[in-house]
């Protein structure tokens, strides 16, 4: 990471620092439970960068049966992390303002997964096959593959974030993180999966995205500022320091997560460059640009997945990733 970078992170911190009594608090609700693709925020969060610049901040843990975006928008948590690009933009086209603050993913980790021994060899063969996901994907990728593949309502399963039922029955596709799943599926049953990335299909979305509401930001910027700054410095330092601070956060939060389980985890968002990549390089951690928003967002308007015009120039609240700017 460029030096640079460390600079205008410590200015950012420096600058929205408040007297150590002056703790806001906050809650942040991530989109799942506990897991290592949540390492930068646990990172802050045990290291004490929210704390630094003057945030309490909550961490609240997601699962199958919670979608984020109602809490958001129902004013139940300050911040929320969305999966996907389409969840803030539908919370926007619903008439909620939601923003888009920082993104740890830079590619989605999100699959879908069949047997190895089933008929199921691409996206277009899922057709007519149970597929189980969550609550929140849901409003998300589900309706760009629907339309995309010809897939049906029928077909939805709840996710409950379990194998077993996907494991008994060859037919069923289930979600997962290519981070994630495939690795407990090997180590139970000693096969892998077929595995398929949603990003291979043409869902090219930022992921893990920081989201808050206008008014939140209108009320509490420097709380905004603090979370940003704080969050993006935890995840470089999860990256590339020692991450057992947060690992082990996470563990006591979800006590599945098992060491080599984390580990995997960490080797795949490296190798792959889910997480930090050339973009993140040269503009900094957690960065979303304009192009890519603009080119999601045209293509949900041509398949006619969103309900209203979305000025999505406005969701994406780039201003709390530039120094000195709050």
């Amino acid at each position: 990471m460029k030096l640079g970078y460390w600079m205008g992170a410590a200015a950012l911190l420096a600058a929205c620092a408040m007297p150590a009594m002056a703790q806001e608090k906050a809650t942040f609700l991530t989109s799942w439970k506990a897991q290592a693709e949540h390492g930068g925020y646990y990172q802050a969060l045990v290291k004490g960068y929210y704390k630094d610049c003057g945030v309490d901040l909550t961490i609240r843990q997601g699962g199958p049966g919670i979608d984020p975006a109602q809490l958001l928008t129902g004013g139940a948590v300050d911040f929320s992390l969305s999966s996907h690009i389409d969840a803030i933009l539908h919370m926007n086209a619903a008439g909620f303002p939601a923003r888009a603050l920082t993104a740890a993913f830079q590619i989605t980790p999100q699959i879908l997964m069949a047997h190895p021994d089933s008929n199921i060899n691409s996206f277009e063969d899922m057709k007519g096959h149970p597929i189980m996901i969550s609550a929140g994907s849901r409003s998300t990728y589900w309706p760009y593959f629907r339309k995309k593949f010809g897939w049906e309502e029928t077909q939805l399963r709840s996710y409950t974030g379990q194998l077993a039922q996907w494991l008994s029955d060859k037919n069923i596709v289930q979600q997962g993180l290519l981070t994630n799943e495939p690795f407990l599926v090997k180590e139970q049953v000693g096969w892998a999966p077929k595995v398929f990335l949603l990003a291979d299909a043409g869902y090219r979305t930022y992921s893990s995205i920081l989201t808050t509401s206008q008014d939140f930001i209108d009320k509490k910027p420097k709380v905004v500022q603090c979370v940003v700054s704080a969050t993006n410095k935890g995840w470089v330092d999860f990256m590339t320091g020692d991450p057992k601070p947060a690992l082990d956060a996470i563990k006591k939060e979800a006590p599945n997560n098992s060491d080599a389980l984390m580990a995997d985890t960490i080797r795949l968002m490296k190798e792959r460059k889910l997480v930090m990549n050339e973009d993140t390089e040269k503009m900094g951690f957690g960065i979303m640009t304009l192009e890519r928003w603009k080119a999601h967002y045209e293509m949900l308007r041509e398949l006619n997945l969103l309900k209203n015009d979305v000025d999505y120039t406005k969701v994406l609240a780039l201003q709390f990733m530039k120094p000195g700017t709050n």
